[in-house]
């Protein structure tokens, strides 16, 4: 294979990953501009809950019933419990909670949210007045709903006053009096607590407690071993030990697969453990499962190339797997460009418009790239029927030479003068190609003028000679031999012969053509005849004997 077709391979892999930095750029501009609208869209909401109560600030952003719980979120992901506190309506408790400090009301609020409540901040209204058609007093808004073995609780957002006569946002004293009950209701099993009281509390990442981390990680390194026993299970399954195509399914089955595996345990153990509203988010985005499953198809594309490519070697089609790269580089770029819109509509962009602007662009890339495609899919056709392989002594139309190459665009011949001639693709796929390579045998079959004096006896002679040479020889198939008197023209009498050489090499096949013709030259002279030199042969008015003008 020539330097310039692996450069041509390698393009399908560099573009790859040109366009997935591409793709993520304009995922980031598409989020930006995502966000920029959103804002858009809720300023002249909130410009009128201003309107309605110019004068009202909040120091907690306790305003709404979104930006109160927002706030509540982020101070309990920064483990600040005691200025969460604040977000809680304590008036009018039963006598048993008023026992719990705000801070410990805080802190179980929290828990029995990660453990037990779907966090979606849409559903909450951004207006000073709440919701006004839920069914619900104006003063209070439904915070979410948390279910139990026995029922149904509801948590509410309730309009309390606040400093200087105005009315601010908390979670209602109604709702504060079920999560001791709910706190005991999904309190974690001892061994959870074990771990959970020789870890520091108030630590933590994406607003996951330390101790979840840990859990989380020691779980996941004692499955890896157990996973990756099930890999190499699996993989003796699936391939025999002197198979080629151990080795990459080997991998599949240990690696990714044992991610996935890995990571589906962890996700579990985490819900289970609780999330807050951040995880959540990134929770739902499904990110990191996303990347691993975009990994799986690639190594599952990387095997299918490798299997082929072991069938093609099977049946002596090495040049047709060349083509396997770059089509496997094509396939990649589809899943990759698939997953990222999958990723995107995770995140909660709406991608209507960009696979609108995909479908645009790729009817305008198509148009543009009509030809190259062509040829493309030219070169996937010769590779699959494969009429022609690297090597091959062909003519094409006035052309005849050895291909020396057939690459993703053009093919090229090496014609007998040296000389280096590149045919597009989709016009061989479309035309019609002679390949001498593909003879199984080569016809050898001369035409033998010879003079008008050469007698009937002198003629058997000849023809007999030249069979029982033909039928003497090594390497013509001596069933195929065929020697015939066919024609008078102007000049000769014609012996036409017709012998099929039993070789498909050029080479062998000029030897055997040299031997057959000294032979015959051989046996015209031992029958004392002669081979016409086209002059013409005249016959004399007055005599009755041909004569030659030239003698």
């Amino acid at each position: 294979m020539s330097e310039t077709y692996k450069h041509l391979c390698l393009i399908p892999a560099r573009a790859c990953r040109s366009l997935l930095l591409a793709l993520l750029l304009t995922g980031l501009f598409i989020t930006g501009m995502a966000q920029a609208a959103e804002q858009a869209e809720e300023s002249p909401e909130l410009a009128k809950d201003v309107v309605e109560d110019v004068s009202f600030k909040d120091n907690l952003g306790r305003d709404t019933p979104r930006s109160s719980f927002t706030g509540f979120l982020k101070l309990t992901e920064k483990f600040d419990y005691v200025t969460a506190a604040n977000f809680l309506d304590l008036r009018n408790l039963p006598y048993a909670t008023r026992q719990i400090s705000g801070e410990e009301l805080a802190r179980q609020l929290d828990f029995v949210i990660k453990r037990g409540m779907k966090i979606d901040l849409e559903l909450l209204s951004q207006k000073v007045t709440g919701q006004v058609v839920d069914g619900l007093p104006d003063y209070r808004d439904e915070l979410g709903r948390i279910v139990t073995e026995d029922t149904e609780h509801t948590l509410f957002l309730q309009r309390v006053p606040g400093d200087d006569d105005n009315s601010i946002w908390k979670v209602s004293n109604v709702s504060i009096a079920q999560v001791h009950e709910l706190y005991d209701y999904f309190s974690y099993p001892d061994w959870v607590e074990d771990i959970r009281q020789y870890v520091p509390e108030d630590y933590g990442f994406l607003g996951i407690e330390l101790f979840k981390w840990v859990i989380v990680i020691g779980v996941g390194l004692a499955t890896i071993p157990a996973f990756w026993l099930l890999g190499l299970i699996l993989s003796r399954l699936f391939t025999r030990r002197e198979s080629a195509l151990r080795t990459p399914v080997r991998k599949l089955f240990t690696w990714p697969l044992i991610l996935l595996g890995v990571m589906q345990v962890s996700g579990y153990l985490l819900r289970e453990l609780g999330l807050g509203a951040t995880a959540q988010a990134l929770f739902e985005t499904k990110t990191f499962m996303t990347i691993v499953v975009v990994w799986i198809l690639f190594s599952l594309i990387d095997l299918a190339r490798a299997k082929r490519r072991q069938t093609f070697i099977a049946q002596g089609r090495a040049d047709a797997h060349i083509l396997g790269r770059p089509l496997a580089n094509a396939i990649k770029l589809l899943v990759l460009l698939g997953a990222f819109l999958v990723w995107l509509a995770n995140t909660g962009i709406d991608i209507t418009t960009l696979l609108a602007g995909l479908g645009v662009g790729g009817v305008a890339l198509a148009l543009a790239l009509q030809k190259p495609i062509e040829d493309l899919l030219g070169a996937v056709s010769i590779y699959s029927q494969q009429p022609i392989v690297t090597g091959d002594l062909c003519k094409y139309g006035n052309v005849l030479g050895r291909i020396e190459e057939i690459g993703l665009r053009t093919t090229r011949i090496r014609t007998l003068n040296n000389t280096l001639v590149s045919i597009p693709n989709c016009i061989i796929a479309h035309g019609a190609i002679e390949n001498y390579s593909a003879r199984e045998k080569m016809l050898y079959h001369p035409e033998l003028p010879l003079r008008y004096d050469t007698s009937a006896d002198q003629m058997h002679t000849i023809i007999n000679g030249i069979d029982k040479l033909a039928r003497s020889h090594a390497k013509v198939i001596e069933k195929s031999v065929r020697i015939r008197f066919t024609e008078f023209t102007e000049n000769a009498m014609i012996i036409k012969a017709r012998i099929y050489v039993d070789t498909a090499d050029f080479s062998t096949y000029l030897g055997v053509v040299g031997d057959l013709n000294i032979g015959i030259m051989q046996v015209v002279q031992d029958s004392h005849a002669h081979f016409a030199q086209g002059a013409k042969t005249i016959i004399l008015e007055n005599g009755n004997e041909l004569q030659n003008p030239d003698q």
